[in-house]
């Protein structure tokens, strides 16, 4: 019954239904995968140049250009293998890539940035004042 009535939500909605389950507690589980609104920003003008904001423009000789961009880099591949389960689910959601990356970039959305799960976070650093 409760398979049927998820079958027609996502019918409703466009979307498909990847996965439903029991899980050993006895409660359930759904998998739906629902296409994007025709308004949402990734292919709201798919024929649009895409000119890049540049909020942090720096020059190729300036000093810190390097190190951002490698810290860039390393948040942008979190953030893809959060969205997609290290890679093994390739239908993802745009938008929870952009706020991985954030939280690559700036930390959890927490008064230190750390999450409360100590596995989530990285090392601390201790930086010497020599």
């Amino acid at each position: 019954m409760i398979e049927n009535l998820i079958e027609q939500l996502a019918k409703d909605l466009d979307g498909e239904v990847k996965e439903v389950g029991i899980l050993p507690d006895g409660s359930g589980f759904a998998c739906v995968s629902y296409p994007l609104p025709k308004d949402h920003w990734l292919i709201k003008d798919p024929d649009g140049y895409n000119v890049p904001p540049m909020p942090f423009r720096m020059g190729i000789s300036h000093p810190d250009r390097k190190r951002y961009a490698e810290a860039l880099r390393e948040a942008g591949k979190y953030a893809l293998r959060a969205s997609t389960m290290n890679g093994k689910d390739m239908d993802f959601d745009p938008d929870a890539v952009l706020q991985n990356l954030i939280v690559g970039m700036l930390g959890y959305w927490s008064e230190d940035g750390f999450s409360t799960d100590s596995f989530a976070n990285p090392p601390v650093e201790i930086k010497s004042n020599d």
